[in-house]
């Protein structure tokens, strides 16, 4: 089965990762229909690489050149809309592909009897992060867990690997762009446009293929430092927030609630009180009364906003990861949990 695959790429001074990014597509058995760069203005020699490519492939690579550095988001704006093939996929210029993923998905395509065209689908190959000592780590999509939650809710528990490929064409259409102050929100502007973008996926497929291979610890979130990422992180929640709000965005009552709760504890993670405290854990105990199964995902954030609140969560709510506790150390960091006035106010929160 023939399908046209666009590969939307944007790039900014990567001149030592995007040879290996376009061979990784370039060099398949099945190419691409396009692939589309967009370059924002790189000063390191990546454009030279760039029409290196286009003159070698011009009937595939297509590119955009920026005169002035415009931001990620805003390069992304302006080369995602320009796709036009059956599968959209989304390839960063320090990023590769696993050989052979383009024809896997060919083939569970027409395994499926799947129409890009008319269903919003995602294929979901395994997600790969590659770290500079050469190791690398596969993360994998659990079915079980995909089939609990709302695509939405997938996103927001963070069990929704997709690294941005495999999109069918009547999926990507609903495609949102970044919003115009995603600069303000930072890093994680990117958080809000999945989420929004989430909610139109009609179904998920896993596939048992490597597909996008992050290269770790060499991108923007490396050079930001930890506190400003944690802000932006929470700001996104915010926004999501707003975006329900607003009607932008559907939550079913189980999505919300862990949507609120979850932007609690960032704040408390960022900004300590005894008030957010007593709100987080109210919170937390109505959202694991709601669902048993979400205790996993509360216990995972209250861990790095407030070791003794998560504790005195666990003990009542989810005694069997006390093991857990005690053979992941690094879970429990040390910090504020520490302090005499919240020891007190944890020891007053019972499962009752």
């Amino acid at each position: 089965m023939s399908v046209r695959h666009s590969i939307v790429m944007i790039c900014y001074n990567q001149k030592e990762y995007i040879r290996t990014a376009l061979d990784s597509v370039l060099c398949e058995r099945v190419k691409p229909y396009e692939i589309i760069i967009g370059d924002d203005a790189s000063t390191d020699g990546t454009r030279w690489i760039i029409e290196e490519y286009r003159n070698k492939y011009p009937e595939i690579i297509k590119v955009i050149l920026n005169e002035k550095n415009i931001g990620i988001t805003a390069n992304f704006n302006n080369v995602a809309p320009k796709a036009t093939g059956e599968m959209v996929h989304f390839l960063s210029g320090d990023d590769w592909f696993k050989p052979g993923l383009l024809e896997n998905m060919n083939r569970k395509i027409q395994e499926l009897n799947l129409d890009p065209n008319t269903s919003r689908f995602v294929l979901l190959p395994h997600c790969v992060e590659h770290y500079p000592d050469g190791s690398e780590v596969m993360i994998t999509n659990d079915s079980k867990q995909l089939d609990k939650y709302s695509p939405v809710g997938s996103v927001l528990r963070q069990i929704l690997h997709t690294r941005q490929v495999g999109y069918s064409r009547a999926l990507f259409d609903m495609w949102p762009l970044f919003p115009e102050d995603s600069e303000q929100i930072g890093p994680y502007a990117d958080l809000l446009q999945h989420v929004l973008f989430a909610q139109h996926i009609d179904l998920q497929i896993i596939m048992d293929c490597a597909g996008a291979v992050y290269r770790a610890r060499v991108g923007i979130a490396t050079r930001t430092g930890l506190h400003e990422l944690e802000n932006s992180f929470h700001r996104a929640l915010v926004r999501i927030i707003s975006s329900y709000n607003y009607g932008d965005l559907v939550l079913n009552s189980v999505d919300l609630k862990y949507l609120t709760y979850h932007e609690c504890a960032y704040r408390l993670r960022i900004s300590y009180s005894i008030v957010s405290l007593n709100k987080v854990l109210k919170l937390a105990i109505n959202l694991a009364k709601t669902d048993i199964s979400e205790v996993r995902f509360i216990a995972r954030d209250l861990y790095v906003a407030h070791r003794r609140l998560a504790e005195a969560f666990i003990r009542e709510w989810a005694p069997w990861m006390i093991p857990l506790k005690r053979s992941c150390n690094w879970l429990w960091p040390r910090g504020r949990g520490n302090t005499k006035r919240g020891k007190r106010f944890c020891g007053q929160y019972t499962r009752n």
